[in-house]
C-alpha cells in the first residue's frame, strides 16, 4: 500500500466520523427543538416516564425483587387484623377465655 493510499483512507475515515458526528450533533438539536414545544423528551426532562420505569424495573432482576418488597408490604399494610380472636391463652396464669359468638359473629 503507498503512503498516498493511506493517506486517502486516513481521510476517509476522518471525513466518515466528522459526518457522523455532525449528524448526531444535528439529531440532538432537532430532538431539544421538539422537546421545548412538548413533542417528546429529550435531554432536558429528568426522570423517566411510568413506561421507562416499568421498563427498566421489568428487565433489572433487583428491581423485581424490590417492586415484589413494596407490593407485599402494600397488602400486609392493607390487611387490617380481624377483632379480637375467639380465645384468649394466658400460660402464665393457667388461663383459657373462649368467647362465645352469637348470630353474625357478634359476641354475647
Amino acid at each position: 500500500m503507498s503512503s498516498s493510499d493511506m493517506v486517502s483512507t486516513v481521510w476517509q475515515i476522518a471525513g466518515t466520523a466528522g459526518g457522523l458526528g455532525m449528524v448526531l450533533f444535528l439529531a440532538d438539536r432537532a430532538l431539544l427543538w421538539m422537546e421545548a414545544r412538548g413533542w417528546v423528551y429529550w435531554r432536558k426532562q429528568k426522570g423517566l416516564s411510568s413506561i421507562g420505569v416499568d421498563f427498566v424495573q421489568g428487565i433489572t432482576p433487583g428491581a423485581q425483587a424490590g417492586k415484589r418488597g413494596l407490593e407485599q408490604e402494600r397488602a400486609r399494610k392493607n390487611v387490617r387484623p380481624a377483632e379480637d380472636p375467639p380465645f384468649h391463652v394466658d400460660l402464665e396464669a393457667g388461663t383459657v377465655r373462649i368467647r362465645r359468638t352469637g348470630q353474625g359473629g357478634q359476641g354475647q
